[in-house]
């Protein structure tokens, strides 16, 4: 689709041929970010939970961008997993009673503080960080979860929010990313 559009803008001289790489990249980000939250908006029309869907959706999006996690090769593949882990979540927090959430409330929120707590930022290959940048994203990261971690206790065990179960999911999800992409790049230095 980007490259149709860039052809386009290009045949009718919109945009010169040495920006086409640029365009390109551009177009592709913004058509993966639309369909993203579509995605999100979809998941939340099937399983009757907008409201939770664009909160899980907004907190996955600032988790993901302070923390880092998997990186998929292409577009649909990414695209292909945000949905499964966005179905995922949805799920759970549709139809997963709160009374029988327990262990998995603590297993995922001692998981997220742990994982994050170690591995935050989990940097992209495309992207790489500067050591002051790492040092600020892992207090960041391992502060907004803390902080979610609180909230989510708070909803759970105050007001008895099934939202508790939406904010353990996105945060395990967020965790499981950098905790599945740490232990591939180790691995991968073990092979070398």
């Amino acid at each position: 689709m980007a490259s149709c559009i860039v052809d386009a803008l290009i045949r009718n001289k919109v945009i010169d041929i040495q920006s086409t790489s640029v365009y390109q990249y551009g177009f592709e980000i913004f058509i993966s970010s639309v369909l993203t939250i579509l995605i999100t908006i979809t998941s939340g029309i099937l399983f009757h939970c907008l409201t939770a869907a664009m909160v899980y959706f907004i907190l996955f999006v600032l988790l993901r961008s302070v923390c880092g996690g998997y990186h998929a090769k292409t577009y649909w593949q990414c695209n292909l997993t945000f949905a499964i882990v966005t179905t995922i979540v949805l799920l759970i927090f549709r139809f997963m009673p709160l009374e029988q959430f327990e262990e998995l409330h603590i297993c995922s929120t001692i998981f997220s503080i742990l994982v994050t707590a170690h591995y935050a930022p989990v940097e992209s290959e495309n992207k790489p960080l500067s050591a002051n940048q790492k040092k600020t994203l892992h207090i960041l990261g391992t502060t907004m979860i803390i902080v979610l971690v609180v909230i989510s206790c708070v909803l759970k065990i105050k007001f008895g929010s099934s939202y508790s179960i939406l904010i353990d999911t996105t945060l395990f999800a967020v965790a499981f990313s950098m905790f599945v992409t740490k232990s591939r790049k180790g691995g991968e230095r073990e092979n070398e």
